[in-house]
């Protein structure tokens, strides 16, 4: 963002903390330290303060784990605390942590705060914007902001008593009092000490044990023949090839002809008229004009053909690819194929292949041409021809292997600057642009230097090629001199400019040939996406299931023995998940970030398949119901909602099946807009425009702050979205995600920390819009860090390493006194909280 007016001082370095946490594709360990050196004691201490410690004895290889891009494979709270570790580690004078604790439990969140805001930054300026209103009173000052300015700034007993805004703010949205809130900071007993911990800070894993990653595969040997086959069928027929080498054909002999007419003419070898020779060779010039068009244009054709057939079947393929292909799969690697490699295919490929079948057309009919009239040749040819081939073997192999190293160090070189790119606030934040700018120099120079070695190839190549080619002129000379009564001097004219052409059509023609041989190492590259890419199960169910179109009526869902890994290798991230949730309950699952609970959800998308048991919904297993019925039957509000670049209309209604009443009312239910019975929205304004397309009623053209603040802004459904809608806040983002799960209307509901970004005030009116109108009469499965959320559902789940360890009525589970009753007395929840309705 851009400081338009005043100015801001800082006296030290800074820290930040994003609400979405940006990590590097590495490991957890490199995304702590940031570029830092590795001070074992420090980093031992802000683990701890960071409750990172259970989660790395849980990863396969500790703090060394390789988590993905974007932290792929971490939750959003271990996401989150990772993000909180970098800050604190960096050792900064001043830390900004925008809303950190929003995607961490609340007992987990009461010991960063205590352990690592309280404790670890104790001394250091700390600007902490958040939603947990319940730990205000101990910060030293509060500052209040409505609609981007600041109303008041005091200590947080005197704001109360002094801004009756801020007071009405903090009664509204439940917040317990100070003395209420000052619970013991006990972690629950899966979270070991630092000493015990010490041990899980890994020294000694091996680089390819702790790899996520995969390394792009580098194919060996030659591109097989078969790549070829495909790149041919994919252009609609091996028939299109024919037509092709037929006109070459074609057009290499009215070229000869036409050479040969001038012989004819100057030595009047048939007696015709000036007239007619020029006829001649006029026509022949026409005709090869005219073929040479059309061979151009049918190769031009075929190329296209099969380059769109191929990166079309690609796009399907990464379409319909597993989640786990892009755990372990960089961005920038997809990105390269379908950019680099598609373009490779589209032009250079084409375009080497035209020029390669003229110049060998050229240099068979120059061979073949020579040796009808002096057969001697051909005893020279056959010599060079074996020298010839030695040296364009050892070529070829050394330019495709450079070729395939240039696209994979090519393809680093995007993955780098996407990460780069993604994350440039927290880079420019910390100060780490000339390192990542360094990182990025490396990659490309790497990537250069296999593109200057190709340079260099090709030079020795064409050293070579010309002392062959020199040979074969010379030895056409010295045949030339020799048979002069033999071969008429027109003719003889006409073979020495030929084989003094010999040279350079030599060069080319091999150039010609590497650079098809090089390029079709990117279709090689495309053909495996489409030949060996793992794939989803089928969009369709088979005829014999006749699954009903109502299903699922009640929404009834049992999970059967349920075991859940990622990849062959992990451990079962849900182990022997037996749960039954009746049609239209109400099913909160809670537990300590990493116990499984976001896994429950992709389980029934089948995101991730089973490794044992079942799933039924309504009596049918989902197993056998296709992927495109299942997943447009079922609704979700994910902890970090997707937008896509365009409006409001087309990401909550992508496919058009709705209409604006329909739309307006969804954004009223997500309490974006302002409800009829309420001059204000509770949500923040979707997209300020003065030329409103929708006409709406005119009690939702007001904004979500007061009119007199917004007097300009109207809230149009073909507002823009920016890509990921970044021109929204995460709090709004989760909102539209919840008005998007409204439309649907499906009869199975998830929720996966729906409301993590957003204020208690509208979290609390958005938890009652989920009861009246979402769960009505349907099952609704919440995953929750705010234990308040579930307080009044049917029953609660209590999740630890993928294990059921308590499940009930939450008052009922609150009564028993464990694990459930010590995450409520964590987050200070009360008897009372129970009945509040």
């Amino acid at each position: 963002m851009r400081l338009v007016q005043g100015t801001m001082k800082f006296n030290s370095n800074v820290a930040y903390c994003p609400q979405s946490a940006w990590l590097q594709n590495a490991t957890i360990r490199e995304n702590i330290l940031f570029g830092r050196d590795f001070e074992k004691e420090l980093y031992s201490r802000v683990t701890h303060a960071c409750a990172l410690e259970a989660d790395f004895a849980l990863l396969p290889h500790g703090d060394l784990t390789e988590i993905g891009e974007k932290g792929i494979t971490l939750s959003g709270g271990q996401k989150q605390r990772v993000n909180i570790a970098r800050a604190i580690y960096s050792n900064a004078g001043i830390v900004l942590l925008d809303d950190p604790l929003s995607a961490v439990d609340a007992h987990v969140g009461n010991h960063i705060f205590n352990q690592a805001i309280s404790g670890l930054l104790h001394g250091k300026c700390c600007v902490l914007v958040t939603h947990q209103l319940q730990v205000l009173h101990r910060c030293d000052r509060v500052m209040w902001m409505t609609n981007g300015r600041i109303e008041a700034v005091d200590k947080y007993e005197s704001l109360l008593e002094s801004s009756i805004s801020f007071r009405r703010f903090v009664q509204t949205s439940g917040v317990v009092s100070s003395d209420e809130s000052q619970v013991n900071d006990e972690m629950e007993d899966s979270t070991c000490a630092s000493k015990e911990c010490a041990g899980l800070l890994n020294d000694s894993v091996s680089d390819d044990n702790k790899k996520l990653m995969q390394e792009d595969v580098k194919a060996v040997d030659s591109v097989p023949w078969t790549v070829y086959h495909v790149w041919m069928k994919s252009s609609g027929s091996i028939l299109n090839m024919a037509a092709v080498l037929i006109l070459m054909c074609i057009f290499r002999a009215a070229n000869l002809l036409t050479s040969l007419s001038l012989a004819w003419w100057v030595s009047d070898a048939y007696g015709l008229s000036r007239a007619s020779y020029i006829g001649l060779y006029a026509g022949l010039g026409v005709a090869q004009a005219v073929l040479l068009f059309a061979f151009s244009m049918v190769v031009c054709i075929v190329g296209t053909r099969a380059s769109q057939t191929m990166s079309n079947d690609a796009m399907w393929q990464i379409l319909r690819a597993p989640i786990v292909f892009f755990d372990t799969t960089p961005l920038g690697r997809i990105i390269h194929r379908f950019t680099k490699d598609v373009d490779t295919m589209d032009n250079s490929l084409t375009d080497s292949f035209r020029q390669y079948l003229i110049v060998l057309s050229s240099l068979l009919g120059s061979f073949g041409f020579i040796i009808a009239y002096f057969h001697y040749f051909a005893i020279a040819l056959a010599v060079v021809s074996v020298v010839l081939v030695l040296a364009v073997s050892y070529y070829r192999c050394s330019a495709r292997e450079l070729k395939r190293y240039h696209a994979i160090l090519d393809g680093a070189v995007f993955a780098k600057f996407n990460e780069a790119l993604v994350g440039a606030s927290t880079i420019r934040a910390y100060g780490r642009e000339e390192h990542y700018v360094s990182d990025i120099y490396r990659a490309i120079d790497d990537m250069d230097g296999a593109y200057f070695l190709t340079f260099a190839n090709q030079r020795w190549l064409s050293l070579r090629l010309d002392n062959l080619g020199n040979i074969l002129s010379f030895t056409t000379g010295i045949l030339a001199v020799t048979t002069t009564l033999v071969v008429s001097p027109s003719i003889t004219g006409l073979i020495l400019s030929y084989s003094l052409s010999l040279v350079g059509i030599i060069q080319i023609t091999v150039r010609y040939f590497a650079d098809v041989d090089n390029s079709m190492s990117s279709t090689e590259r495309l053909h495996q996406y489409t030949s060996s890419l793992a794939r989803e199960a089928s969009l369709e169910e088979d005829a014999s299931l006749r699954l009903r179109s109502s299903w699922p009526e009640n929404g009834e869902i049992v999970f059967e023995s349920v075991q859940v890994r990622y990849r062959p290798e992990l451990p079962l991230v849900l182990d022997n998940f037996t749960l039954t949730i009746r049609g239209g309950e109400r099913i909160g699952i809670v537990g300590r970030t990493g116990a499984g609970k976001s896994t429950i959800l992709s389980t029934l998308f089948r995101l991730t398949e089973l490794s044992g048991g079942r799933i039924m919904v309504d009596g049918v297993d989902i197993a056998q119901v296709g992927l495109h019925s299942l997943r447009s039957r079922l609704a979700i509000i994910p902890q970090d909602p997707t937008l896509f670049r365009g409006t409001i209309r087309s990401n909550l209604d992508p496919f058009g099946r709705h209409s604006d009443l329909e739309m307006w009312n969804a954004l009223r239910q997500a309490h974006l807009l302002p409800r009829e019975d309420s001059s204000e929205a509770t949500g923040l304004a979707l997209g300020a425009t003065s030329d409103a397309t929708d006409h709406s009623p005119r009690d939702i053209q007001t904004a979500a702050h007061p009119p007199e603040n917004n007097r300009e802004t109207r809230i149009t459904l073909d507002a823009i979205v920016e890509e990921e809608g970044l021109n929204y806040s995460l709090g709004q983002r989760q909102l539209l995600a919840l008005a998007r799960a409204h439309l649907r209307n499906a009869r199975i509901t998830l929720i996966d920390e729906g409301t993590s970004s957003v204020d208690s005030a509208t979290d609390v009116l958005v938890q009652k819009t989920i009861a009246q109108e979402l769960s009505s009469g349907k099952t609704l499965i919440a995953i929750a860090h705010r234990l308040r959320t579930v307080l009044l559902y049917d029953r609660v789940c209590v999740m630890d390493q993928g294990r059921i360890v308590e499940l009930g009525p939450p008052l009922e589970l609150w009564g028993q006194a464990g694990v459930f009753r010590g995450m409520c007395d964590r987050s200070g929840i009360t008897r009372e909280d129970f009945s509040v309705g």
